[in-house]
């Protein structure tokens, strides 16, 4: 019975926390092409065919420093040509901040310099946050907050 409760409690604080962003239910991502750290471009309709996550994060935030480099591991373990990942920074002033993140971290996913416009198109409204999209496009899963490398993994299989 407590294991019911506290799942019960864990969905309560999950819709909770999720209130007021975009639901991942099969509707098309929004577009976007943006510049990455390396100075590659990325568009996300480029990848149309191929299953793709997409991690939101600001250099200020813990838990995306605490999170972030389970995308590593992520990589090791799903290949390019199975999984894109993408990380894209949100809410900085300078793009040294994000450029620190990335180097403290040592993270070998593309990071793209996002801007309000994805703030708005994804409703982002806490971070880290990110979706899994389909081979078509679509938004398939979605979820805020700390996720273990396994979590990443299972929402993208």
């Amino acid at each position: 019975m407590d294991a019911v409760i506290i799942f019960m409690l864990l969905m309560l604080f999950s819709w909770w926390q999720n209130r007021g962003s975009l639901v991942a239910s099969g509707q098309p991502a929004p577009e976007f092409k943006l510049t990455a750290l390396d100075g590659s471009v990325h568009q996300l309709s480029e990848y149309q065919g191929r299953e793709v996550l997409v991690y939101f994060f600001a250099p200020w935030c813990t838990v995306c420093r605490l999170s972030a480099d389970n995308l590593n591991d992520l990589r090791a373990v799903r290949g390019e040509d199975e999984l894109v990942i993408l990380m894209m920074a949100l809410s900085y002033e300078r793009r040294a901040a994000v450029e620190s993140f990335v180097a403290d971290l040592a993270l070998t996913v593309p990071v793209l310099l996002g801007n309000e416009q994805q703030m708005q198109d994804y409703q982002i409204v806490g971070f880290p946050t990110y979706y899994v999209i389909n081979e078509a496009g679509k938004l398939v899963s979605k979820s805020m907050g700390y996720s273990t490398e396994l979590g990443m993994r299972l929402r993208t299989w």
